[in-house]
């Protein structure tokens, strides 16, 4: 009844029945796919403003082409097939267990609208939505072959003008730049502050490939109501190699659990990356990071909420926060600094593994040693000698050459006091531990 989707289904089932539990290894499996992606001779990203939006400090990790998958059900393939249009996101969701699930038992919405302009049509297939999320599927079809599929000037806004609280917004596709093709099928995903108080809703925002550029808006409602927020209040600190984190409340919700962590601030380690975090059900079965998305928001520098794949639709009879491996550097060594003049490396974290800096004029550029592929920006934020903040436009990263990767800073051109000093937000150190809480 439902060969169509069993077959476009059917690898990823395989997939997940070929994935042993726990997911203890899954992390890895992540980054080795991140690595794939990056293996490119020369990996640059802008921030780009109109995209995102960010209320505090937040991570992301895009991993492209790698998925992960749950076991496909008699209901799921049920549910995919009333839908026009959501055998094709399959796809899009496959690295995210917590939307899978939520497919599954039904909590999705079809939307259906399509809009077409001087050769490019938009369709809104589905959404799914909870108090403080929203996740919209779409394609976007041309008539003759692009290269690019660009959304730009992304707006969210209440049709009835009751403020949104947005904090965060991003739009995400798996299909990798340069390809030429005639479809770009893509997820807008909004996350909210405040709970949601309003079902109406505009979103609005401009298409460009490289023949097209058109403006779409788009007018809907939330039908589906939402489902209510389970919240466990933890209150609980625990200790990693010397290293206390206090694990304040997780709060689980359709789209993603979030979990509160304050770290403190007598700790003789700044924690960047909670690497190996995960809920465990006592079956064994794990809800890691989210794969593609935003993986944490910093709310200062001792305060995180961090992201994990949803188990709401699961109801275990046991639940466990898990912590391994936590990205970590001595407090005094959280920042790099350089002498411009010299082209001098003055500090850096233990072990040396920054070589090689290169000063150009409105470029730094680093050598990174690591054993392992390591894909994270390095830099947060820069400041010269007189404490002038400097404006970081854009970070760059090759691919791994033998453990080497060259990594850099773009920063506009002008007259800085040396030396600089830049701020990490990441680094190859890590601690371990082996933390188990229970959560129900």
């Amino acid at each position: 009844m439902f060969e169509k989707e069993e077959k476009g289904l059917s690898q990823l089932k395989k997939m997940y029945e070929d994935l042993p539990f726990p997911e203890s290894k899954i992390d890895e499996a992540i980054l080795s796919g991140f690595e794939k992606a990056m293996n490119e001779p020369t990996v640059k990203y802008k921030p780009r403003r109109k995209k995102w939006f960010l209320s505090g400090i937040a991570a992301a990790v895009l991993i492209i082409g790698f998925l992960t998958s749950i076991r496909v059900s008699p209901v799921f393939a049920s549910y995919v097939s009333s839908i026009p249009g959501m055998e094709k996101l399959v796809e899009l969701i496959s690295d995210n267990k917590g939307l899978m699930l939520a497919v599954e038992n039904e909590y999705v919405q079809e939307i259906n609208a399509t809009q077409e302009k001087n050769g490019l049509k938009v369709t809104f297939d589905s959404v799914i939505a909870d108090e403080k999320g929203m996740v919209i599927f779409q394609t976007i079809e041309a008539k003759e072959q692009q290269e690019k599929f660009y959304v730009n000037d992304l707006k969210l806004e209440s049709a009835d003008g009751t403020e949104l609280h947005l904090g965060s917004y991003s739009y995400g596709t798996h299909q990798p730049h340069g390809e030429l093709r005639k479809k770009e099928m893509a997820t807008m995903d909004f996350f909210f502050e405040e709970p949601l108080k309003t079902k109406e809703f505009t979103v609005t925002f401009t298409v460009e490939t490289n023949d097209y550029e058109e403006d779409f808006r788009f007018l809907f409602t939330l039908e589906k109501p939402l489902k209510a927020t389970k919240t466990f209040e933890m209150n609980k600190t625990v200790t990693i190699e010397g290293q206390k984190i206090t694990i304040k409340n997780i709060k689980i919700y359709p789209l993603r659990v979030a979990v509160h962590v304050v770290m403190d601030p007598k700790n003789s380690k700044k924690i960047f990356t909670f690497e190996d975090i995960r809920l465990v059900d006592e079956n064994g079965e794990a809800w890691t990071k989210i794969a593609n998305g935003f993986t944490a928001s910093q709310l200062s520098d001792n305060e995180h909420i961090l992201y994990l794949q949803s188990n709401y639709f699961k109801e275990p009879k046991e639940l466990y926060l898990v912590m391994n491996k936590l990205q970590a550097v001595d407090q005094e060594d959280a920042y790099v600094k350089v002498d411009m003049e010299n082209e001098r490396i003055i500090n850096q974290p233990k072990g040396n593994k920054l070589t090689n800096l290169k000063v150009d004029n409105g470029r730094i550029s680093f050598i990174l040693n690591t054993e392992e592929a390591f894909n994270h920006s390095l830099f947060i934020s820069m400041k010269d000698a007189d404490g002038k903040e400097i404006d970081r436009s854009s970070f760059y990263w090759t691919g791994d050459n033998q453990g080497e990767r060259e990594i850099g800073v773009e920063f506009p051109t002008g007259s800085y006091k040396s030396p600089l000093e830049l701020k990490l937000s990441a680094f190859p150190a890590w601690i371990e531990g082996d933390v188990k809480i229970k959560v129900k």
